[in-house]
């Protein structure tokens, strides 16, 4: 999500620009003291005429000029365009001929930066555009609005110190097709998360609330304790799903939208769309140098935290994926699914992928072929131990996922040949 607006102009300041025509008012002052004469007597009311027209123009542009800016929409993704509008407004009876936009905003490839002029007692507006190109988290701000007297011998300045934020995410491919591993329920198991809906699992009690439905009153403790309350639900497990993305910066080949990091990122936002479209909960574990982990729930919210996660992941951990295994089968209930998303090709992380699968966990491995991604890996052995196991595996190669920019504008879609490769055409 993302909001940015600054109506309020929290400091405003005026500073002498050009010191020279102080120096001259200060030679024809002394001057006119020392040697009177008509000349020194001009000079002097010229440039202090001069010098008092610059300051009195400075001081209603510095209480007259203003500005803000909006974002114009909630949300943006790889692709998208991101679009600002900016208002500036000048109250003073003295046109600002020239007013200049600095910003800090530190979003790849937008540089709002420009030069106005403003009319006495007018306001113009403009919109600032870039297609937003990588994803993660960025802020738009501080900024600030500078402007000069006709002679530009002061500067006004006008800071606005408050940055906001922008959360850029990862594109959606709703055609990549992976399948969703089902997930089975044993009849007993329940995540950990309370959710304020009726699931099989009513879990504690709490004091009833007039928005609650009637039949979700416990009557035994209502009546013991001559007070309502109402029951309270953990989500039911199954078919839930845990995403897992290998994160060693040590395992990750190729660079921005052609490396296995995007990629990963990519198919791990298609799957949530997917799961949570089907009304399945899913989560996420990425084993960064900063760890997101998100634990699987439904609902319009889970989404946007899923992809706030995908959008602000990146391939620099350290933590080998047999340890991040260990970890996920800790978290992962029994009945739920793991679908594995990496670039190793080594075979030491199967033991405790097999072990995850021993504990009723469904697990599906999704491989990003290395080799297509300029790597040297043997891609062939790991996915034939995994399909020996009995683990479903998908691979992956470079450009299947139309990560390219111009794919962005294009409708593709996918075919899956049988051996488990996803293909990708364009119509």
């Amino acid at each position: 999500m993302l909001s940015a607006k600054g109506k309020k102009r929290s400091a405003s300041e005026i500073q002498l620009r050009l010191r020279l025509p102080l120096f001259w008012l200060a030679v024809c002052l002394v001057a006119a003291f020392i040697l009177p004469d008509r000349i020194w007597n001009t000079l002097l009311i010229g440039i202090g005429g001069l010098f008092v027209t610059a300051y009195v123009w400075a001081k209603y542009l510095q209480s007259g000029l203003s500005g803000h800016r909006e974002v114009q929409f909630g949300w943006v993704a790889v692709g998208d365009l991101l679009e600002e509008q900016f208002v500036l407004s000048n109250q003073s009876p003295l046109p600002a001929i020239w007013v200049e936009v600095l910003d800090q905003a530190n979003v790849p490839g937008y540089r709002p930066a420009t030069v106005r002029s403003v009319p006495a007692r007018g306001v113009i507006r403009w919109r600032e555009t870039a297609v937003c190109q990588q994803r993660g988290q960025y802020q738009l701000g501080p900024w600030q609005l500078r402007s000069s007297d006709p002679f530009g011998i002061f500067t006004v300045i006008h800071t606005f110190p408050v940055s906001n934020e922008i959360v850029i995410h990862p594109p959606i491919h709703t055609n990549i097709p992976i399948p969703l591993p089902s997930g089975q329920s044993s009849g007993q198991t329940r995540a950990q998360q309370t959710v304020h809906r009726a699931t099989l699992n009513a879990s504690s009690i709490r004091g009833y609330q007039p928005s609650d439905p009637f039949r979700w009153i416990h009557w035994p403790t209502s009546a013991k304790r001559q007070e309502l309350f109402v029951k309270t639900f953990d989500l039911d497990a199954a078919g839930a799903i845990w995403i897992c993305l290998d994160l060693r910066r040590s395992v990750q080949v190729g660079e921005g939208m052609d490396g296995t990091e995007e990629h990963a990122v990519v198919l791990a936002a298609a799957l949530s769309a997917q799961a949570l479209h089907q009304n399945r909960p899913i989560g996420l574990a990425g084993y960064g140098q900063i760890p997101q982990i998100v634990t699987p729930a439904l609902g319009a919210e889970q989404r946007w935290r899923m992809l706030r996660a995908l959008a602000l992941v990146h391939a620099d951990g350290e933590t080998p994926l047999q340890n991040a295994l260990v970890d996920l089968k800790r978290m992962a209930r029994r009945g739920t699914a793991v679908v594995l998303i990496t670039p190793d090709f080594q075979l030491d992380w199967i033991p405790q992928l097999n072990g995850l699968q021993r504990s009723g966990v469904q697990t599906h491995v999704t491989l990003l072929d290395q080799n297509s991604f300029g790597g040297i890996g043997k891609t062939d052995a790991l996915e034939q131990d995994l399909q020996r196991i009995g683990v479903q595996t998908l691979r992956v190669q470079k450009g299947e996922l139309g990560l390219a920019p111009e794919a962005t504008q294009k409708n593709i879609s996918y075919i899956v040949t049988g051996t488990g490769k996803a293909i990708m055409t364009r119509q």
